[in-house]
């Protein structure tokens, strides 16, 4: 996720964008046709709820809420990046973080760089201190969001934070296994210390859940963790008539799991 030949800003906007199709707003304004503060009021996230559900073929209003939570964590996943790889904290205030459906049910997003300096790499205290505040402020843009599409939708507010959950755990995962991503020992170091602020066990907590991890003989690859709970993805009809799984799904056997993984 690092290029060496990129300025630090650029570098930072080349990795939200290619991984987590998050760009950082720039001095002309926002792009994106909606803001997360659109979500809230219902009158607004009906619109938005309709378009997903109309390009993923109509389904069951809980498969259009469930997939929301999992879309929606990709956003989340590139704030944790942004400061477990550049130093660097985004905006979270609903009226600073825009939103647009793309395709498949799919969203981008958009944000800014909070006016903060950058996370200490050297004084771990501190920049457990800021992120530990850090992750309280993202609960709490989640929180109402998740609320407000259980509402309309009918999905279970406790999985949709299981599936953002999920995916940082396979997220932090990923950073620490890939010696590419973190390059050198020190920020390996910082990586490791994030994570165990971001995702420890303590009161009100909502990332703190456990999952099991993947382990097989036969699988080699990346390391990664089991879903507690099914994104519904494979209610979805495809023209094909098969269902869409996803590799980490609980409802898949192990046998299942590795044909997939070896594809």
């Amino acid at each position: 996720m690092a290029n060496m030949g990129l300025s630090y800003g650029q570098e930072l906007g080349a990795c939200l964008q290619q991984y987590f199709v998050t760009s950082i707003r720039s001095s002309q304004g926002p792009v994106l046709a909606n803001s997360a503060e659109d979500l809230l009021d219902a009158t607004r996230l009906t619109p938005i709820l309709r378009q997903q559900s109309d390009q993923l073929g109509q389904p069951d209003p809980v498969v259009i809420g469930t997939l929301f939570a999992k879309r929606y964590s990709v956003f989340a996943m590139g704030l944790l990046a942004a400061i477990s790889l550049h130093d660097t904290s985004l905006a979270l205030s609903h009226d600073r973080v825009r939103l647009q459906v793309t395709q498949a049910g799919a969203m981008q997003y958009e944000t800014a760089v909070e006016d903060s300096p950058l996370l200490s790499v050297s004084n771990l205290e501190e920049r457990r201190a800021r992120l530990t505040d850090y992750v309280v402020r993202l609960q709490m843009h989640l929180q109402p969001i998740f609320q407000a599409v259980s509402a309309q939708t009918g999905a279970n507010v406790q999985v949709m934070w299981t599936l953002v959950s999920h995916n940082l755990h396979n997220l932090y995962a990923r950073l620490e296994a890939d010696e590419r991503i973190w390059q050198t020992t020190e920020r390996l170091r910082l990586i490791m210390a994030d994570r165990s602020v971001l995702l420890e066990p303590r009161s009100g907590h909502a990332f703190a859940v456990k999952f099991r991890l993947f382990e097989h003989s036969q699988w080699q690859g990346s390391p990664f963790y089991l879903r507690r709970h099914c994104c519904l993805a494979y209610r979805i009809q495809h023209p094909s008539g098969e269902h869409d799984y996803c590799q980490t799904c609980p409802k898949l056997s192990t046998e299942e799991r590795l044909q997939m993984l070896v594809k």
